[in-house]
């Protein structure tokens, strides 16, 4: 999901309840490259709404790991630069040589082109405002991506009524 100039970063201090941090995009994924390139897993939560309904604008929070490399797959939910940004949408085609095709779960039209070489991370769960963590590789979220991606043509109607339902 493309995301704006500069995203509002929950931390915690101690004894303190969270605030908000103002990071510039450049700066907060340079970080989370570093991180991933160190092995490690990343948790941030998304801004945007390209990515509704699976993941809601300052609410959920993603976990990645770091691509390695591996075979990408349709359904995949991948961290990738893309005209100079970062970018976290769902891979709707792989094509041969590896190249994806991608499109926010939110979008309705337009998608970006990806090579293994521009995949960052990998991701590999969701997390709800309440904690609750909806991991990437369960029945239910293959179930649910793969029939999002199958009621394609009827996405318009269904995000208008989503939205509706929970403002």
């Amino acid at each position: 999901m493309p995301l704006p100039d500069c995203l509002t970063v929950p931390y915690s201090m101690k004894n303190e309840a969270v605030k908000s941090l103002v990071v510039p995009n450049d700066e907060f994924f340079s970080r989370v490259i570093e991180i991933l390139e160190a092995g490690e897993t990343v948790t941030f939560t998304v801004k945007g709404c390209s990515m509704y309904p699976f993941m809601r604008s300052d609410k959920d929070a993603v976990c990645l790991k770091r691509y390695d490399g591996g075979v990408l797959r349709r359904g995949d939910v991948v961290l990738f630069r893309y005209r100079g940004r970062y970018i976290l949408h769902r891979i709707v085609k792989v094509s041969e040589g590896m190249s994806c095709e991608l499109q926010g779960d939110g979008n309705l039209s337009g998608r970006e082109r990806a090579v293994p070489d521009t995949v960052c991370g990998v991701m590999t769960g969701r997390i709800s405002p309440s904690g609750k963590e909806w991991k990437c590789s369960s029945l239910s979220w293959k179930t649910c991506s793969a029939l999002w991606m199958f009621l394609r043509p009827f996405r318009r109607i269904m995000l208008a009524v989503l939205r509706r339902i929970y403002r």
